[in-house]
């Protein structure tokens, strides 16, 4: 691979996909951090140490990381959302010091996901249940919601998912499955600022030429980068990374970013 040489990283504030975390997505993040000072917000209820919210929804995640990017006390930065994290960031208000926004696989409503209607009813079906019985400690570790819920896996053989039942809160699980798959339209109102779409037209979870034409149609500083990394891979390696976004697509970044730094 051919260098890539930056003058001066840029901070980038990154919030993750659902349901992972900073200690899943690690490798995603370590490939970032040759170009950027990364800086992941890990939302209540996904790690074990962070506190889950009361009220789960959009607003309150949103509310959340916003008190978070305070802490950081950066001059400026741009911010970054994985798939559902992007919903989450584009609901922030405070973005004095935000020179634009990374919308990496963005979750946009219920109605962009790939996925059909008799599952995504069953899904729900399956949530309500859960949480109609208060039961969302008892069956966080059962074979069945690790097979119809969890990508399909199991954790005796899968570490991310091993992981992610250890350190994520179950309630917080089902109740933001339940925004995700029940939400038709997410208030989505592109902010002001330059937009990074990072997508893969082949992305086998959401509708990926749907998202392309609403950004290409509402956001008049946008640039497009095609990967072909999956939505949920199996292995999440720096490495994995690097073969999936091309270096000319890592300058095209870089080049847009540097415009507005």
């Amino acid at each position: 691979m051919t260098k890539i040489i930056i003058p001066k990283k840029p901070n980038l504030v990154i919030i993750h996909s659902f349901p992972t975390n900073s200690v899943i997505l690690k490798g995603f993040y370590d490939f970032l951090s040759e170009f950027f000072n990364v800086y992941p917000i890990d939302l209540p209820g996904f790690l074990k140490k962070i506190k889950p919210l009361k009220t789960i929804n959009f607003s309150n995640y949103a509310r959340y990381v916003e008190r978070e990017i305070k802490k950081l006390d950066l001059e400026n930065y741009w911010i970054g959302g994985v798939s559902f994290g992007f919903a989450v960031v584009n609901l922030i208000k405070d973005h004095k010091k935000c020179r634009g926004v990374f919308a990496i696989e963005p979750y946009l409503g219920s109605e962009n996901l790939n996925i059909p209607l008799y599952k995504r009813l069953l899904f729900l079906l399956i949530i309500r249940t859960v949480g109609a019985f208060n039961a969302f400690y008892k069956v966080w570790h059962s074979a069945f919601i690790q097979q119809y819920l969890l990508f399909g896996s199991s954790a005796r053989f899968d570490k991310k998912i091993k992981s992610l039942l250890d350190e994520m809160d179950a309630r917080t699980f089902f109740q933001t499955a339940k925004l995700l798959l029940h939400n038709r339209a997410v208030d989505c109102v592109f902010l002001p600022r330059p937009y990074v779409l990072v997508i893969n037209k082949e992305d086998g979870s959401i509708r990926a030429d749907k998202i392309i034409s609403r950004f290409a149609n509402e956001v008049d500083d946008l640039v497009i980068i095609h990967t072909s990394a999956e939505h949920y891979p199996k292995t999440i390696t720096e490495e994995y990374f690097r073969k999936r976004i091309k270096p000319e697509e890592v300058t095209k970044i870089l080049d847009f970013v540097n415009k507005f730094q």
